[in-house]
């Protein structure tokens, strides 16, 4: 049987929430520890990782069946600390091309901008300035070794063992430099001239990702979560199940959805709210 190869892949989470899953320093360092975690389980490499209050970002290399694994276990993750079953939705694009992956990357990387107003190295829930540097041993900290198993279990709530070398700050966080594969990357732009290039990425390109990726996200979004949704907007607004509105009622309701970003105007949207495709054709 033949060896399947890796791809590089950008996983995201729901970046159109109205909550704020990682409003806290807390919530950030549980998922940036779980994301580390869980590739470190299924064997999955990663580049980049951004975590801001609303959704994450982040740049990973697996084969298809492992980044599928790595992507549901984080996923079962998340959801048991938040404590809701529809709390997280994820979504995986695959990189086709070196030049893509480059952008790809830089906008993970970048991704702090669009809030925090300062530069990628000066974010902490970002890979700060790990890449293309002279010292490569960014080591402060306390290694996982020295800590007690209830300490263990208290910071990283998992009984899965993790590399006694790794390194956690005074929060907590597991250090980038101990799970990033930070020569991958280097050797993936290949200099220090490239990754600056990208770095400075042209605004309208950096948009039409931006668009690209929401689509994307619209497009991934299951039937059962848009019907989540529409039975919520249903609720609040006609206070009925989806089910028992009108015909009109339920067009109403994907016309809001669609305003609101929830949602691609797709056949998906449709059979979520029990409407056929064409009743869509007419919205804006």
């Amino acid at each position: 049987m033949e060896k399947e190869s890796t791809t590089i892949w950008h996983l995201y989470s729901d970046g159109m929430r109205s909550d704020i899953p990682f409003g806290t320093e807390e919530a950030k360092c549980f998922a940036w520890n779980s994301i580390a975690i869980c590739a470190w389980r299924e064997n999955v490499t990663l580049l980049v990782i951004t975590i801001n209050d609303t959704h994450f970002h982040l740049l990973a290399e697996a084969t298809p069946v492992r980044i599928g694994k790595f992507k549901d276990l984080l996923k079962q993750r998340l959801h048991r600390h938040m404590g809701k079953s529809d709390a997280i939705h994820l979504s995986c694009d695959r990189t086709d091309d070196r030049t893509s992956a480059l952008a790809r990357f830089m906008y993970v990387y970048r991704n702090c901008l669009d809030f925090y107003h300062k530069l990628p190295g000066e974010y902490p829930w970002g890979c700060g300035n790990i890449y293309f540097s002279e010292k490569k041993n960014f080591y402060k900290g306390t290694k996982i070794k020295n800590l007690s198993y209830r300490v263990f279990r208290s910071i990283f709530r998992t009984h899965y063992p993790l590399p006694a070398e790794w390194v956690c700050d005074e929060k907590g966080k597991i250090l980038p430099e101990c799970f990033i594969d930070i020569q991958r990357v280097e050797t993936l732009f290949g200099s220090v001239r490239a990754f600056i290039a990208f770095l400075y990425v042209r605004k309208e390109d950096e948009m039409a990702m931006k668009q690209l990726i929401n689509r994307n996200y619209l497009e991934h979004r299951s039937i059962l979560d848009l019907r989540r949704m529409g039975n919520e907007l249903s609720r609040r607004i006609h206070g009925r199940h989806l089910e028992k509105l009108s015909l009109e009622q339920r067009i109403g309701i994907a016309a809001r959805m669609i305003r609101q970003g929830q949602a691609g105007k797709n056949a998906s949207l449709a059979k979520a709210l029990f409407l056929k495709p064409e009743d869509l054709q007419f919205l804006l």
